[in-house]
């Protein structure tokens, strides 16, 4: 079902009503008066219609996706993977199902589908709508596979829009350049703990920052602060996308920059039918658009190096360091708990994964137990926030010679006592296909040693720039025999781990990546170049900062 504009639901309710009326039993309509129900957010009603369609045939694949849909709307992803399995059973082409199948079983750390991975991977060559871009970091280090599946899912996309490049703002010679940033996440989340003061930093003197905001409203310190920092700031989440794009195009960017990429409600349609003159994929999503009218993805040597350049639609905009933000002011803990009252055991060598569990593979389980096997006195801290998880790591765990009891279960806390608790571990095993993200940052603040194994796509190379900017590069490994040598050594030889510890934590203010202020001007060096390029009419480039600015 299409959306359906917002003042029209009651008249969409009226009429799926009354053809119900006629046909009670009729499974489409069941289907469709789910679907008006979940666009009014009334998820209860959305679920009894979709259950009133299956009753009526419980093997139609449609009305179970539905099902499991709303589920993870509802946030229950054990109930919702079972009914995208039973999907995914009835029909073995039905790519929405396998997908969605094999995410939520990730979330909930179930690997008994990856002996069937590279067929389920192949069921997007027919129908790429149905995949979910997101869904392939964690399960896939396969950047081309990761371009085709976006570029198929963008050519509808594009299809379904016009792109109007007319735009008549007038020369930015004299005058401030206007960039917007697009996103849900102005509020205490991942993406604003990253930016910290970074809309505070960036130079009112030669730029105007407009925040197009379609989140929850939350007036928290960080929604504040980007309130207050904004030349322009709009609340948007009741507009359409074309509304948006006019409104954009009102509001005469010159720059407008997407935060939210394929996550969560993100808004590629605005995009598509472009915003402003220069558009700029950044930050929120860890891969390319595979969207045309984007030209522009910010990245890094080491995330995105030359080689790997032919897996964006984007031309890459090359920060000098990392191109993760990191705030510079963010607090340190007040009190850090104890290992006793963490659950964690003193006198051992505590390596952790805090990690999302989806992000975990059987590749790096497998690294993990041998580190638990050959080093006698440690234990692996994990993140697992509900028992079903847990049910599943200790069983893997056991597969592979292991008892339970090795692993120490870390539950979901708030943001302040995540990073108190961080400073008692004492090794990061990184993630293979998708990085930590935020989270390596998180480590390295916290003074923790993260061993990283560089991959291929962007996601999978987060990490080692993240550690690479803190001055900490010989902590990047390429392949998984080295990965597993190096967090081995740092386990079981105290010298070499004191000295890799007192360094990253000396380096932390005096390494450019939480030198927040060179940062902001690196940024502004490129969107300068971008929106000057675009005036002497040449098509987007690949943009670099040649010098690495540091003002620590």
């Amino acid at each position: 079902m299409k959306m359906i504009v917002a003042g029209d639901l009651n008249k969409a309710r009226s009429i799926v009503d009354e053809a119900l009326s006629y046909s009670p039993k009729n499974i489409n309509l069941l289907r469709l008066s789910g679907d008006v129900y979940l666009q009014q957010q009334n998820l209860d009603q959305a679920l009894l219609a979709y259950m009133d369609a299956m009753g009526i045939d419980p093997f139609n694949t449609s009305v179970l996706n539905s099902i499991g849909s709303l589920l993870l709307i509802m946030k229950n992803q054990k109930d919702a993977n079972g009914f995208f399995l039973a999907a995914h059973q009835t029909d073995r082409k039905d790519a929405y199902a396998a997908y969605n199948w094999v995410h939520t079983s990730m979330h909930l750390s179930d690997w008994g589908f990856f002996e069937k991975l590279n067929d389920i991977l192949r069921l997007g060559d027919d129908t790429p709508l149905n995949v979910q871009p997101f869904t392939l970091l964690a399960i896939s280090d396969d950047p081309g596979l990761h371009k085709l599946r976006v570029k198929a899912r963008c050519k509808i996309l594009s299809d379904a829009v016009k792109e109007n490049r007319k735009f008549v703002r007038s020369s930015v010679v004299g005058r401030k350049i206007r960039i917007g940033f697009f996103s849900g996440d102005f509020y205490s989340h991942a993406t604003m703990l990253l930016l910290g003061d970074f809309f505070e930093l960036l130079d009112k003197d030669r730029f105007e920052v407009v925040i197009y905001d379609f989140g929850p409203i939350t007036d928290d310190e960080h929604q504040q602060k980007v309130k207050n920092s904004a030349y322009i700031y709009r609340r948007v989440k009741e507009l359409s996308e074309h509304e948006l794009v006019q409104l954009s195009r009102e509001d005469c960017l010159d720059i407008a920059v997407d935060m939210k990429g394929y996550t969560r409600n993100g808004r590629m349609a605005v995009f598509a039918e472009r915003a402003a003159p220069v558009q700029v994929a950044y930050l929120g999503y860890p891969g390319t658009s595979g969207l045309g009218p984007v030209d522009y993805f910010v990245a890094d040597e080491v995330t995105v190096p030359q080689s790997q350049r032919q897996h964006f639609s984007e031309k890459i905009m090359y920060m000098p360091d990392c191109y993760q933000p990191n705030d510079r002011n963010r607090k340190q803990p007040d009190v850090v708990p104890s290992r006793t009252e963490l659950g964690l055991p003193e006198g051992k060598f505590i390596f952790c994964s805090l990690n999302n569990p989806n992000k975990v593979t059987p590749a790096e389980f497998d690294v993990w137990m041998k580190l638990l096997c050959n080093v006698p006195e440690s234990v692996l801290w994990i993140l697992a926030p509900n028992e079903e998880i847990k049910n599943n790591l200790t069983r893997e765990a056991n597969a592979r010679g292991v008892g339970g009891e090795r692993l120490i279960f870390a539950e979901r806390v708030s943001m302040d006592d995540h990073l108190a608790r961080m400073r008692q571990a004492d090794l990061f095993l990184d993630a293979f296909n998708c990085n930590a993200h935020t989270t390596a940052s998180e480590a390295v603040w916290a003074g923790v040693p993260l061993v990283t194994k560089a991959g291929n796509q962007f996601a999978a190379r987060v990490a080692a720039s993240v550690v690479t900017a803190i001055g900490c590069p010989d902590l990047v490994t390429e392949t998984i025999d080295e990965y597993y040598d190096l967090a081995y050594k740092l386990a079981t030889e105290a010298d070499t781990y004191s000295e890799l510890r007192l360094r990253l934590q000396d380096n932390l203010l005096t390494t450019p990546l939480y030198d927040s202020e060179s940062y902001a001007r690196n940024f502004e060096k490129l969107m300068e170049m971008a929106i000057l390029r675009y005036e002497e009419g040449a098509k987007p480039k690949h943009l670099m900062v040649r010098e690495k600015t540091s003002t620590s």
